[in-house]
């Protein structure tokens, strides 16, 4: 496509010292898109809100990737203002789409209605995007996560790779109501060293993209759910019912994750944090974010969640975690699920029960060498075919300029 004809794309992110790879791949796959002419501004750095600021004004489209709302809002926050009065069309993705007391939906949703926002970009399943935006005034537009099959490719044969399952995930809070990710990760570690497996499993450090690639590339299977909540609310009242109580029996002290100590630790280099995360529960203070790791689940689910409805539409979806492991050859076992109706059990995954009482069963099957590498080839091959992010990029594009 001639580069005069490209839509003319500001893209907002903010990049700090995280290591959510997939931001790295909307932002990568914007710039390197023929239907999109993209300029990047970091609003991470107030120089780079300042440039937004004026440049949103004039341009054909405006896109807000996962970071601008995945944590926090305070970095596009600032631009609120300009976003109301531009020309173009804004696009918003929506990044953690379950409840976290310090970084609420209300919050998103009001955001995106304040600005006029014209499409919003979800990962969830349509209906349910449908379901979480529809009194925003917001178009939705489902648009899961893919491969980057320029970061994450096939590497090592299967019959090289030194870890038989491995996995990097960081603990799913009580306040999501849903432990499926816990106990998957913590049933595997247990049990299959004793099956004589090498596994390589951790809860707490993550790869930066290049490590998390040569990771997957060393492992023949990985583990996983749907990312997500089947308790998705529009307002967090449940979310914040539990940060208050656990507030509460805490004795009210503590820092909280939406304070300016917390914002003032995203500036830190990434092993530092980490070094914080570690020391945190040796210190006398507590840290919201970090303290219900030691809080028993299913205290909280009795007391939160026990007889409750499930979201009135399907509230899990695919995460970009999937995909990685599809592109460097990596065999998924999985909690079994939609996937946003394009993973499909046992053709391109090894299906586990919610329950996991088929884990054995699972892993038997995980050590046939001949149906191990058949469901990975499966994967890596239908993913490559329609599930990359020049994929995304193109069906957006279409739907953009239809009209």
């Amino acid at each position: 496509m001639p580069k005069e004809s490209r839509v003319q794309t500001v893209v907002l992110t903010v990049a700090y010292s995280t290591r959510a790879s997939y931001y790295l791949d909307w932002h990568d796959a914007f710039l390197g898109s023929p239907w999109f002419e993209g300029t990047v501004f970091n609003l991470f750095h107030r120089s780079q809100r300042a440039a937004a600021r004026r440049a949103v004004g004039g341009a054909e489209l405006i896109v807000a990737l996962h970071a601008c709302s995945a944590d926090t809002l305070d970095y596009i926050r600032p631009l609120a203002g300009a976003l109301q009065a531009r020309r173009g069309r804004l696009l918003m993705f929506i990044g953690n789409e379950y409840n976290l007391p310090w970084i609420r939906q209300s919050e998103k949703r009001d955001f995106l209605r304040e600005v006029g926002t014209q499409w919003v970009a979800t990962q969830l399943l349509p209906e349910c995007g449908r379901w979480l935006y529809e009194d925003t005034g917001a178009r939705v537009v489902a648009m899961p996560h893919a491969l980057n099959d320029a970061a994450f490719r096939r590497e090592k044969p299967d019959d090289e790779r030194a870890i038989d399952i491995g996995g990097r995930s960081a603990r799913y809070p009580v306040f999501v109501g849903d432990d499926e990710r816990n106990r998957i990760y913590d049933t595997v570690a247990a049990i299959a060293p004793q099956l004589g497996l090498r596994v390589d499993i951790d809860v707490g450090a993550r790869f930066d993209r290049p490590g998390w690639a040569a990771f997957l590339n060393d492992c023949r299977g990985t583990i996983g759910t749907e990312a997500g909540t089947w308790f998705l609310e529009r307002d967090d009242r449940t979310a914040l019912a539990i940060r208050e109580f656990l507030r509460a029996r805490a004795g009210g002290a503590g820092m909280r994750a939406d304070g300016a100590a917390h914002r003032a630790m995203r500036r830190l280099p990434y092993p530092v944090k980490e070094w914080l995360k570690r020391a945190l529960p040796l210190l006398p203070l507590r840290h919201e974010a970090l303290s219900d790791a030691n809080t028993d689940f299913s205290e909280i689910e009795a007391r939160f969640f026990a007889g409750r409805p499930h979201c009135p539409a399907y509230s899990k979806c695919i995460s970009s975690r999937h995909f990685d492991a599809a592109g460097t050859g990596t065999c998924q076992l999985l909690v079994r699920g939609r996937y946003n109706d394009i993973l499909e059990p046992d053709r391109h995954y090894i299906a586990v029960d919610h329950d996991l009482d088929n884990l054995g069963e699972a892993i038997a099957r995980f050590r046939d060498a001949g149906e191990r590498r058949r469901i990975a080839h499966s994967a890596w091959e239908f993913v490559h075919d329609r599930h990359t992010y020049r994929h995304r990029l193109a069906e957006l594009h279409a739907l953009l300029t239809a009209g």
